[in-house]
């Protein structure tokens, strides 16, 4: 399967990278287009690195090697060629409205892009399966993402999985220290650092349950370390900052695609529970009466 979002896998793994591979890094962030052309002796020279040393940092990212690091990086910049006119653009003081509706609709635009690239399909279908499979659903999140996993709750009440959401933290400790390994976690956090998230997804492994973790790509400390399979959502925003926003868009679309994987693997059941839970609006006239 092919894999993308190369470009945002390189600024993620900076954070956690050796100094060699930040050379590496640094190199390739600075003009990744001359980088399509150089053989694997002139990169490592150009970083003051090894070709044994690129080599490596490329199995790090996922490639087989050099030439399939190449490929990616060419598809890769042929993407934000195509994308080019959408711009990640900060709200400033003094915008206007107008302005600031544009800024914010770039920035969602392309953070579901990106995730829309980075999403795993693999694993995507194994952990609609896995939905399907299990016993209950667990879901857990704070903040904005308990928003998010809220809004996963409602789907799977409308098609009758059993599942659980508790706003409290300390509810959500309680009830996943009482799940059994036929059960499923969904544990949802932009960072992955967040330290509630990362033990309640301890404590579902401690309890043999399967745990699928909602997280930014790159971060392989964490939430990630504790997930039996990570879908990842690009690295949009701050870690620090004033609002999710085209975080939060990320994730419910990464909900979105796992609800649909889900149902079309359950079709016959979801459909006909659909059809039964279907509420009839009132008409405008009998809203009138």
């Amino acid at each position: 399967m092919e894999r993308r979002g190369l470009l945002l896998r390189l600024k993620e793994r900076r954070r956690y990278a050796s100094p060699a591979e930040r050379n590496i890094i640094d190199f390739i962030q600075r003009d990744p287009q001359a980088v399509i052309a150089k053989s694997i002796r002139a990169l490592a020279d150009e970083t003051f690195t090894s070709p044994s040393t690129v080599v490596r940092f490329a199995r790090k990212l996922g490639c087989a090697g050099y030439k399939e690091f190449q490929r990616e990086l060419v598809y890769e910049l042929a993407s934000a060629r195509e994308g080019s006119d959408i711009a990640l653009e900060d709200v400033r003081q003094g915008d206007s409205a107008d302005a600031i509706v544009g800024k914010v609709l770039q920035s969602d635009v392309r953070s579901l892009q990106a995730t829309g690239r980075l999403l795993d399909r693999a694993v995507l279908d194994r952990c609609a399966e896995l939905v399907k499979a299990c016993r209950v659903v667990d879901l857990f999140g704070i903040g904005a993402s308990l928003l998010v996993a809220r809004d996963f709750e409602m789907k799977l009440a409308r098609v009758d999985k059993e599942c659980h959401l508790d706003d409290d933290w300390h509810n959500q400790l309680l009830r996943v220290r009482n799940m059994h390994a036929d059960d499923l976690a969904i544990v949802i956090s932009y960072s992955g650092l967040t330290e509630e998230m990362v033990e309640c997804a301890r404590a579902a492994r401690e309890r043999h349950a399967t745990v699928i973790a909602i997280t930014r790509v790159g971060n392989e400390t964490g939430l990630s370390a504790q997930a039996d399979y990570v879908l990842g959502i690009a690295s949009s925003e701050p870690l620090i900052r004033s609002g999710a926003m085209g975080s939060r868009m990320s994730q419910l679309l990464v909900i979105d695609a796992l609800y649909a994987v889900y149902v079309t693997k359950d079709y016959e059941r979801c459909s006909q529970i659909i059809r039964h839970n279907y509420i009839r609006k009132l008409s405008a006239d009998k809203c009138a009466e």
